[in-house]
């Protein structure tokens, strides 16, 4: 017991050095930047940046308040370890930092609204916290980590949940180097007094750097747009997972998408009929195709044991091709004679004819507020299908009927009521985003009820987890190897729906700027996801919301949006590596140990309580 409660008071330590250290060398907040990333530094050590420059009428007495209420709850968490309980303390003590952050940011934000009041366009003003203030989050968040690994059974609590801990804290290693990127290629924007006042600049410019990365967060537009990009992602990360459940890699997203979206091309160009038929036939045609061209590659695995990565890297290849081939021109010639094409449009541009309006998948304020009037079908749908589903006790089947129902009846009703007139400004309206989103939450939940709650997504794990003993249990290994590409096939050909049926690309029709290419990107969500339909939302929404704020980074630092690939490279990277998490977090086997140790022990203390009694 010594011995632990040593180490905590060690990791405590070292924790809290840290947070004091950045209280001291960082700025705690901005109450005024430039365009450019200039502005005025609080720091409650004294030091403003330029000197003596304070928005007129701005009182930075609040600061002082809360950093002496900070320094006095930094000496406590020092004791908490030497205490009786010291994971209740620890856990007390955490709250208790939420809180003062918390506090820091209300008054801040009060301080900064009386000086910025007159302002038309509050979404202008510039102004933040800085990594003073986060060091007080971050510590906090600390101290809740540490009460929960040295609790009972609180270090097997972290292994079991590993599939979130190892994508966690990857991330974290790579904002840690990203930022050290930053501060290397970034100059500062002031000269420095000396080297607190350049450590000073440099520690408010890498987090000026981040808060816009993530800045679509609390952005409406931005929010919207990082939704837009994260759609595909969602399809691709899934293809991709889908394989790696059944032991395949696919890396052939990239032409099943091209060929979902020549389908989907094909079928809204140039078939008529009514829009409940139409766009249905262009969204199955779009997965039909993909899901083919993902069975070849299956097809020739099963049959002739060729490798599914250079199968589907060579599919690519042609599908690009065959894509080129069909919207380039319309007029070939071979052998002296002349082929006729009827898909190209007239001009210059690599481009087909516009998809038909009856095929097209409706612009996002379309489906909240058609006709300018806010429509309650879709919140209510969602409403009843969940009720449906949670409220039916049967079988899978009854519940997924049970959700269906409900849903169509909130569908219905919803679209009966009256709804109040609204109007979405332009850059809202200008956001591109579109039912395609629908389609891939959709895929979400297909994704999980087919692989964790059906008879075969239970043979497809088991392929993946044991090919030779699945087959054993009766498992017919080449078919569901066919099965399992067609399915990832599908997923990415239904990207191409975001891009051809719902104009992701500016314009309603099949491009040559079609970015195929992130059928690979869906490789680095599925790994960061750890092949969940959650981890795979999320990562997606993650990407989504990093190539967003690249682009304000570009705008206002200068700093190019390639610190986005960075920041992914990295972030598979260390997935790769494990998060250089210890063994126990990566082998199975021995997350298995420490399950099975912190069972024993939870049962001796158990069986010490009955004792005592």
């Amino acid at each position: 017991m010594l011995t632990d409660r040593r180490r905590l008071g060690v990791l405590v330590l070292a924790g809290g050095g840290i947070a004091l250290l950045l209280w001291y060398l960082a700025p705690w907040a901005v109450p005024h930047r430039l365009f450019g990333g200039e502005g005025v530094l609080l720091n409650p050590f004294g030091h403003h940046l330029p000197e003596g420059t304070l928005p007129q009428g701005y009182r930075d007495g609040w600061l002082f308040a809360v950093f002496y209420l900070s320094l006095a709850w930094l000496l406590l968490t020092l004791l908490a370890p030497w205490t009786k309980a010291p994971t209740k303390a620890l856990y007390a003590l955490g709250l208790l930092g939420l809180g003062l952050f918390l506090l820091g940011y209300v008054l801040f934000q009060q301080s900064v609204a009386q000086v910025n009041a007159p302002l038309e366009r509050p979404l202008l003003r510039r102004y933040s916290l800085g990594l003073g203030s986060y060091a007080t989050l971050g510590y906090s968040l600390y101290l809740l980590l540490l009460a929960r690994v040295f609790s009972p059974g609180g270090l097997a609590f972290l292994v079991r949940r590993r599939g979130v801990v190892v994508p966690l804290f990857s991330l974290l290693l790579a904002t840690l180097i990203g930022g050290v990127i930053v501060a290397i290629l970034r100059e500062s924007p002031a000269l420095p007094q000396d080297l607190r006042h350049a450590l000073l600049l440099k520690l408010d410019l890498i987090t000026y750097t981040y808060q816009l990365l993530f800045s679509p967060l609390v952005n409406p537009s931005g929010f919207l747009q990082s939704l837009l990009l994260a759609t595909p992602l969602i399809f691709t990360g899934l293809a991709v997972a889908l394989g790696f459940r059944g032991g395949l890699f696919n890396i052939g997203a990239p032409g099943q998408l091209i060929l979902g979206a020549i389908a989907a091309m094909l079928v809204g160009v140039y078939l008529p009929g009514p829009r409940w038929l139409v766009l249905p036939l262009a969204i199955l045609a779009a997965a039909l195709a993909g899901g083919l061209w993902g069975a070849l590659p299956g097809w020739l695995k099963a049959r002739f044991g060729a490798h599914e990565v250079i199968n589907t890297i060579m599919l690519n290849y042609i599908a690009a091709s065959l894509f080129l081939f069909l919207i380039s021109a319309n007029e070939y010639k071979f052998f002296g004679s002349t082929l006729y094409l009827p898909f190209k449009y007239p001009g210059y541009e690599a481009r087909s004819h516009e998809i038909r309006p009856e095929a097209r998948i409706p612009h996002w304020t379309d489906l909240v507020a058609p006709g300018g009037e806010l429509s309650f079908a879709l919140p209510l749908a969602l409403l009843l299908g969940v009720a449906g589903y949670l409220l039916a006790r049967r079988s899978l089947g009854h519940r997924v009927l049970f959700g269906l129902l409900g849903a169509g009846i909130g569908y219905v009703v919803g679209g009966l009521l009256p709804g109040p007139q609204v109007s979405f400004g332009p850059d809202l309206t200008s956001v591109r985003l579109n039912g395609a989103f629908l389609l891939a939450l959709l895929a979400l939940l297909f994704f999980h009820f087919y692989v964790f709650r059906t008879v075969g997504g239970y043979e497809l794990r088991a392929m993946g987890l044991a090919p030779k003993a699945a087959e054993y249990g009766g498992v017919l290994a080449g078919r569901k190897v066919v099965l399992i590409m067609f399915l990832a096939g599908a997923l990415a050909g239904l990207a191409a729906t975001h891009y051809v049926l719902g104009g992701g690309i500016d314009e309603y029709r099949l491009k040559q700027a079609l970015p195929y290419s992130v059928g690979f990107d869906g490789i680095a969500v599925a790994l960061m996801g750890q092949n969940t339909p959650v981890g795979v939302g999320l990562a997606a929404w993650l990407f989504g919301i990093l190539l967003t704020g690249g682009l304000q980074v570009n705008l206002q630092l200068g700093i190019s949006r390639e610190l986005v690939a960075v920041l992914q490279a990295l972030v598979v990277l260390f997935i790769a590596a494990g998060g250089f998490l210890p063994r126990y977090f990566t082998d199975p086997l021995r997350a298995a140990e420490v399950e099975l140790k912190a069972e024993a022990a939870r049962r001796g203390a158990e069986e010490a309580k009955e004792v005592r009694r």
